[in-house]
């Protein structure tokens, strides 16, 4: 009898994808459009001193 054990690579690989196959189905449900318009409401992004763009609004709530 020969026992599957799954090594710590093989773990982290299962892990990684579950959550990126539920981040996309996320992504689908979510009318990212409307927050979008909501944020900018109320965050307008400016470029800093040295002229970097801002980053967007939209991309600061999905990272929060």
């Amino acid at each position: 009898m020969e026992l599957c054990v799954k090594g710590i690579p093989e773990y982290d690989v299962t892990r990684r994808t579950r959550k990126g196959n539920f981040l996309k189905q996320i992504d689908q449900l979510i009318d990212w459009n409307a927050i979008e318009q909501a944020i900018a409401i109320h965050y307008a992004p400016v470029s800093d001193v040295a002229g970097r763009p801002a980053y967007s609004g939209l991309l600061l709530l999905k990272c929060r």
